[in-house]
């Protein structure tokens, strides 16, 4: 019997539980840890203690308070025994309950240069990122743009810095190219470079226009980091947290291991514009 939500079948240490191989305990941590909890609170349980370092909340760290609230969770499900182990039969309930994607995010693409991680990898990896909140992402659309040699000289590089808010300059106007999406959704400009060459993308984009832009030289996981710039929104803070577990750390990742995300960065991106219910 496979996992079948999509907050957990990405956990290779999940499968294994699920498959009575392995279970987590007081002890346990990582990812497989963070997920379980993360999927606790959604249930309406609460867990202070793992969720108050705001740079790595739930903490991924099966203590005392975990066990509790597993406990507690079992004791919610008939045929479950109160024992606060997460093994098969607690895995299935807690899959079967938490259930799958809640939200949606749309995204549009628009190319005027290739990038060096292919297309489908960094699609894939920004569908597992968010999947694991129980967020889909969709593709929206794809167009390749053919700039005049005019507009070439001018976006072959782009010289603007990468401000939050970007009501004018190059990147506003990249952002104004090829075909339109609603402004529910989010456009993704590929590019060659940014003049600063430590810039492998920018989460900026104008007013009512959600929109990222990714380098060719960007790493396996920013395109999904530059979408959570924009769900995040201009006002969110921190706007990078120093965990090189999170995918909002400032330095792109190259490791293949997901990132993940914090209590607050995901409530806030659930409640953007381009966040809808599933």
């Amino acid at each position: 019997m496979a996992l079948t939500s999509p907050r957990f079948q990405s956990s290779d240490t999940l499968r294994r539980v699920e498959a009575g191989s392995a279970a987590l305990n007081v002890g346990s941590s990582g990812r497989a840890v963070h997920l379980v909890q993360f999927a606790l609170i959604d249930l309406g349980f609460s867990m202070p203690r793992s969720t108050g370092n705001a740079a790595s909340s739930p903490d991924g760290v099966y203590g005392e308070e975990t066990k509790a609230v597993v406990r507690r969770f079992q004791e919610g499900v008939p045929g479950l025994t109160a024992d606060g182990v997460v093994g098969q039969q607690t895995i299935r309930a807690l899959d079967q309950r938490i259930g799958g994607y809640r939200n949606r995010v749309r995204l549009h693409f628009r190319s005027i240069a290739l990038t060096n991680v292919p297309f489908e990898r960094s699609l894939a990896n920004a569908e597992a990122v968010y999947a694991q909140y129980g967020i889909r992402i969709e593709f929206g659309s794809g167009e390749s743009i053919s700039l005049t040699p005019q507009q070439r000289t001018i976006f072959d590089r782009i010289d603007q810095e990468c401000n939050r808010e970007l009501n004018a300059g190059e990147l506003h106007m990249l952002q104004g190219l090829g075909s339109p999406a609603p402004s529910s959704d989010i456009l993704v400009f590929h590019v060659s470079s940014f003049a600063d060459a430590n810039v492998l993308g920018c989460g900026g984009h104008a007013t009512n226009r959600p929109a990222c832009t990714i380098t060719a030289g960007a790493l396996a996981w920013d395109t999904a980091h530059e979408v959570c710039h924009v769900l995040l929104g201009s006002s969110f803070n921190p706007v990078h947290i120093q965990n090189r577990k999170n995918l909002m750390h400032p330095i792109s990742r190259s490791e293949a291991s997901i990132p993940v995300l914090t209590v607050g960065q995901v409530n806030r991106i659930r409640s953007s514009p381009c966040c809808h219910a599933a």
